[in-house]
C-alpha cells in the first residue's frame, strides 16, 4: 500500500506490477530540459495565463462537444449543451462502455483542436522561451488528448514519470481545465521532483494495476519518506505547463458529483 499527501491530505492506494530494481540515473541530465532558463526551472511547473478570453472559450467549449460527441458514438443520447461535469451520470456503471468513449479521446488529430494550434505552440513558446511544436519527433504525430477522470472511480493515471514510457522524451507538457477542474480533482504533481534519481522511488517495471485498474504507463511503488504532491488547480483562462520529468498523478477526483475533463498536449522544441 502506497501513502502520499495531496495538499496536506493523505491518501492510500494499491499499486501492484513487476518492481524495477532502482538506479541513480537523474534522467533529465541527459535530455532537453524545456524548463531550463525560466523562472520556474526549479519547480520544473507554472501556472500562467493561457489564450485570449474568447479564444479560450471556444477551446473549452469546443473540447466539451467532442466529449459529448463521443458519448453519443457509443448510443447513449446526449443533448445539446449538456453538461459533462456530469458525465459520470450518463454512463452509470457501464465500464466498457466508458472505455470506448475514452478510446475515441486518446490521440485526436490536431485538425479537430477547436482553436488554431500554432496559437497553443506560441503560447506555449512564449512561457518556454524558445520555439516549440506540437509534433512528436519520435512518432511523427500530431495529436491531443482528452482525460475524464470520474468522482470515486479509478481513471486517473498512478503516479508516475511520463518519460516512464518510450518517446515522451525532451518535451513539456500541458494541463488545461475543460470542466469540473477544481482543488480537490485537478492534477497532482512533485515539484522539483524532475531532477530527482530514479532510486528515489521505486516504481514498477512495465504498466502498474492501480487500485485494481491496469495502466499502461509504469507506477511509483515506494518512496523512504512520505511524497507531498500538490495540486496546482489552474483557473479557467489559465494553463499548467509542466515537465514530463516531474512526478505526476494519482490525482484521485475527490469532488463529490462532478467528473474533471483535461486537455492534455504535448510539445518538443522546433
Amino acid at each position: 500500500m502506497m501513502k502520499a499527501r495531496i495538499n496536506e491530505r493523505e491518501i492510500h492506494y494499491q499499486i501492484d506490477g513487476e518492481v524495477q530494481m532502482p538506479d541513480d540515473r537523474v534522467l533529465l541530465a541527459s535530455s532537453l530540459d524545456l524548463t531550463a532558463g525560466t523562472a520556474w526551472a526549479d519547480t520544473g511547473y507554472v501556472v500562467a495565463p493561457f489564450l485570449a478570453v474568447p479564444e479560450q472559450e471556444r477551446l473549452r467549449a469546443g473540447l466539451e462537444e467532442l466529449v459529448r460527441e463521443a458519448v453519443r458514438a457509443t448510443g447513449l443520447p446526449v443533448p445539446a449543451h449538456a453538461p459533462m461535469t456530469a458525465y459520470h451520470h450518463l454512463i452509470g456503471d457501464d465500464q466498457a462502455r466508458h472505455l470506448a468513449v475514452v478510446q475515441q479521446l486518446k490521440e485526436i488529430q490536431q485538425v479537430r483542436l477547436p482553436v488554431p494550434v500554432s496559437a497553443v505552440e506560441a503560447r506555449v513558446a512564449q512561457l518556454c522561451g524558445r520555439p516549440v511544436q506540437a509534433h512528436n519527433p519520435f512518432e511523427e504525430l500530431e495529436v491531443f488528448h482528452l482525460r475524464l477522470v470520474r468522482p470515486g472511480r479509478s481513471d486517473n493515471n498512478p503516479l508516475h514519470r511520463d518519460v516512464w514510457l518510450p518517446d515522451y522524451d525532451d518535451c513539456i507538457n500541458i494541463y488545461v481545465p475543460v470542466c469540473g477542474s477544481t482543488p480537490q480533482s485537478s492534477l497532482s504533481l512533485v515539484p522539483g521532483s524532475h531532477w530527482w534519481p530514479e532510486s528515489r522511488t521505486g516504481r514498477t517495471q512495465g504498466g502498474a494495476v492501480y487500485n485494481g485498474a491496469t495502466y499502461t504507463v509504469p507506477g511509483v511503488t515506494s518512496s523512504p519518506t512520505e511524497l507531498q504532491l500538490i495540486r496546482p488547480n489552474p483557473g479557467a483562462e489559465q494553463v499548467l505547463l509542466f515537465s514530463p520529468y516531474l512526478l505526476h498523478g494519482g490525482a484521485v477526483n475527490l469532488n463529490p458529483d462532478e467528473t474533471r475533463i483535461s486537455l492534455e498536449m504535448r510539445f518538443w522544441q522546433k
